[in-house]
């Protein structure tokens, strides 16, 4: 089984922060998956081959980064990583076991930057944590562009149920490690300070809060 990234960015996070990401994720896939990065209005710094795109900042510049990054990829198997997440070596450890199912890592603690305190819930699927067969991903996001363009944003980021193009099984995962989703005021998705945040309370199952993520001071060093 090959193994590929597809990093996508749109540069708009503190440079400390991005350059502590960056080098987590080359880290965190040596030898394990090569990694192709697509970068919104410049190049991404890193990564082979390195894409550049030019579309306003937004939903579906994100969805077109990771179409362009899925088209380039020479693996079968994909994981898709954005610039503000600091991945555990522990992730990409994971092999989907049927190439229909769009597979979830839901061991993922919010933290706030740069003073580590951090949130997380149960049944946390997010698209920084998907990993899926690159057919089933090249065919879904094909679609969903399409959509996106024909009817608008329809508030669903993730592939799986909620969606209505795409293959529609999905599983969830933990590594053994988790991975932090760090939220430092230019996310493009907003972060959660309670239970309240959610839509649906049913999503906010497990909630808990950290003072400081385990570990964050060897993270910031």
């Amino acid at each position: 089984m090959r193994k590929s990234i597809v990093y996508y960015t749109d540069h708009r996070l503190p440079t400390d922060l991005m350059a502590l990401c960056r080098n987590q994720i080359l880290r965190a896939a040596f030898g394990k998956a090569e990694i192709v990065t697509v970068g919104l209005g410049r190049n991404a710094g890193f990564g082979d081959p390195q894409l550049t795109m030019f579309f306003e900042r937004g939903i579906l510049a994100m969805q077109k980064q990771i179409l362009a990054g899925l088209k380039a990829v020479q693996g079968d198997t994909v994981f898709l990583a954005e610039h503000d997440v600091f991945y555990h070596p522990a992730h990409f450890d994971f092999a989907p076991l049927r190439e229909d199912t769009f597979y979830y890592n839901v061991n993922v603690l919010h933290v706030r930057w740069p003073d580590g305190y951090a949130v997380a819930w149960d049944d946390c699927q997010q698209v920084s944590g998907l990993c899926a067969s690159r057919e089933l991903l090249l065919n879904y996001y094909r679609q969903r562009i399409a959509q996106i363009e024909r009817d608008g944003f329809n508030r669903h980021y993730e592939p799986g149920l909620k969606q209505t193009v795409g293959g529609q099984k999905v599983e969830n995962w933990r590594s053994e490690y988790p991975n932090l989703d760090i939220r430092h005021g230019g996310n493009l998705t907003p972060s959660k300070s309670s239970p309240a945040d959610f839509r649906n309370p049913q999503y906010a199952k497990g909630w808990r809060e950290m003072a400081q993520t385990p570990g964050w001071q060897d993270v910031v060093g």
